[in-house]
């Protein structure tokens, strides 16, 4: 008897120490829901639940666009935050968030079935919070961390207003840098001539040298060529903006463009370095012109 009870204690301690374990475990879905409403309760947001998901969604402003299907290629600005503030990703102009390719493809889920069940048209705006098991999970994805609910808010954008859009934001950049004495021409390009050259004229046949400085509008440099270092280029295969604007100068001019990505590199962007549907802002000054 003494010999059963020297075996049998320390097994019901080992079990007793092992439910009072299980009891204080918590699974993600308890975890998630409850950082969730936390965090839309200390941010006093006026969300609903979509069909029991766990997602919480807000239309910022209903969409008055077309009706969006998966099959559509979206333009869309997507900014992205974890609940914990650890991961923030709100730069409009990077290609974090920046998207232009067909809805059915945009991953984490929930964000194409809100897009598309939710906010249903462009030119719209929805907020969604959105738990960790139904976002990247337990790996997360890239600088998204492991286990990260996370606050998203995408801006879809009506396709046929996006020129208007980006014209918008054009002028906004100008305003905002105190960028003064451009002109727009009817193509919607904005230049300015610093100096307008003495040397040789150039026309879109010409060969030029020239040094450059090519941002994003968030300031981002995705491309140079310093004096010293000019690069030579046939003009009638770059982009239609510098096409249309350095014959306004000619040999040793110089002049800044802001282009439109209608006149840049379009809706889809340059991978990696420009992103989706990006207005550009070139300093340029040529060097030689070879005819």
């Amino acid at each position: 008897m003494k010999r059963f009870f020297k075996y049998t204690f320390p097994g019901v301690l080992l079990l007793t120490i092992l439910f009072s374990c299980q009891k204080e475990y918590e699974t993600i879905d308890v975890i998630d829901d409850r950082n969730v409403k936390e965090y839309i309760q200390l941010n006093k947001i006026n969300m609903q639940e979509y069909q029991g998901t766990g997602v919480y969604y807000q239309v910022v402003s209903a969409g008055t666009g077309p009706e969006v299907q998966y099959s559509d290629r979206m333009p869309a600005l997507i900014t992205m935050r974890s609940l914990d503030g650890k991961y923030v990703s709100v730069d409009t102009f990077s290609s974090a968030n920046r998207y232009y390719n067909f809805l059915g493809y945009y991953n984490p889920e929930p964000v194409r079935v809100g897009v598309k069940e939710v906010l249903k048209k462009s030119n719209g705006t929805l907020r969604m919070i959105i738990p960790s098991r139904l976002a990247f999970g337990r790996n997360g994805s890239g600088s998204i961390p492991g286990n990260a609910s996370l606050d998203i808010t995408v801006k879809a954008l009506d396709f046929s207003k996006l020129v208007a859009y980006e014209d918008f934001t054009i002028k906004k950049y100008l305003e905002s840098n105190s960028l003064t004495g451009f002109t727009k021409t009817t193509t919607g390009l904005y230049y300015k001539i610093g100096q307008p050259g003495t040397g040789s004229p150039i026309t879109t046949d010409s060969t030029i040298v020239a040094n450059y400085t090519g941002k994003l509008l968030n300031g981002a440099i995705f491309d140079r060529a310093i004096a010293g270092s000019e690069a030579t280029f046939k003009l009638n295969s770059l982009v239609k903006g510098w096409r249309e604007g350095i014959p306004l100068i000619k040999q040793g001019g110089s002049i800044r463009l802001i282009i439109p990505s209608t006149l840049g590199y379009g809706l889809d962007g340059s991978s990696p370095s420009v992103p989706a549907f990006s207005a550009l802002d070139f300093e340029i000054t040529v060097t030689d012109v070879k005819q």
